[in-house]
This record gives structure tokens, C-alpha cells and sequence, in this order.
């Protein structure tokens, strides 16, 4: 009965300490993206993924590569859409030409990330999802995707990236 005890007591405390750890990331994940915005008004986080395991700072699984994919292949799609397969692109059209310079700034960060993808290290700390939306430079409301890899400690930041949502 003692061991009962003593394992559900072990249990609590792993559990209270992951919460706090997920809290104070999150609130980091919170203060790094608010420091990236134009405008930090309208910001508002949509969804928080639980703290996964980090294995160096461009490791992705082959699931979160595909994942990554299918996002950037439905931007891709959104963009042509709107300017009717570039034959109708509008610099003016501020959506677009934010969505895209978001998409061009994600690829530039991914392309190192996706060809490192079989380098699996050794585990390095952990890494948070974080849907949000907010408003650009232009007011346009719009949705995006902050990856944010933690020490393992969860108390500072290493890297983050962003991609844009359709």
C-alpha cells in the first residue's frame, strides 16, 4: 500500500511540474511572437501544442515534415487561387503579398531544417507549437504557426520559426 502511495505521489509532482514547465514555455512562446509582430494588436493564440521532445534545433520528424509540407503546398494554393495562377497578381493586393513574403521568409528557414531532417541528435531540450492569429502591417488579420525550440530546461529559447496558414 506504501508503494501505491509513494508512486501516485511521484506521479503528482511529475505532472505539477510538467504543467509549470508548459505554462512558463508557453508564456515565453507568447512574449517571443509578440516581439515579432508589426502590431502586436488583434494577437491572440488559438492553439498550444503539449512540450515535445527536442533533438537539436533542426530536427524534425518525418510526420512534422509532412505536416510542414502540406501547409506550404496549401498556401501555395491559396496564393495561386487569389491571383488566378499569377495572371492576374496585384501588388497591390496586401493579403497576398504578406502571405507570400511570410511563405518566402518560412522556406528560407525550413530549407536548412528539412535537408539536416536525418541528422538526429542527442536530446537537446523541447519544442512547442503555437497557432496564433493577429494583424499585419496593413491590418489584415491573419493566421500563422511559431515552432519554438526550448532548452531543457523549457527556460530559454534556441529558435523559432513561423509558418503562414491558409
Amino acid at each position: 500500500m506504501r508503494r501505491k502511495a509513494f508512486l501516485f505521489s511521484l506521479l503528482v509532482i511529475a505532472l505539477l511540474a510538467s504543467c509549470d514547465r508548459k505554462a512558463r514555455m508557453a508564456g515565453l512562446a507568447e512574449e517571443n511572437i509578440r516581439m515579432s509582430m508589426d502590431s502586436p494588436d488583434g494577437f491572440a493564440i488559438t492553439a498550444i501544442s503539449e512540450p515535445d521532445s527536442a533533438f537539436g534545433v533542426n530536427y524534425l520528424s518525418q510526420h512534422e515534415v509532412n505536416g510542414i509540407t502540406a501547409i506550404m503546398q496549401s498556401v501555395t494554393a491559396l496564393i495561386m487561387d487569389r491571383t488566378n495562377n499569377m495572371t492576374a497578381f496585384n501588388p497591390d493586393d496586401h493579403y497576398v503579398m504578406s502571405l507570400a513574403e511570410r511563405q518566402m521568409k518560412a522556406m528560407t528557414d525550413l530549407r536548412t531544417m528539412v535537408y539536416k531532417t536525418n541528422e538526429k541528435g542527442e536530446w537537446s531540450g523541447w519544442k512547442l507549437r503555437v497557432d496564433y492569429k493577429a494583424k499585419d502591417k496593413y491590418g489584415n488579420t491573419y493566421r500563422a504557426e511559431r515552432w519554438l525550440f526550448f532548452d531543457k530546461d523549457g527556460k530559454a529559447i534556441h529558435k523559432s520559426f513561423e509558418l503562414p496558414l491558409p
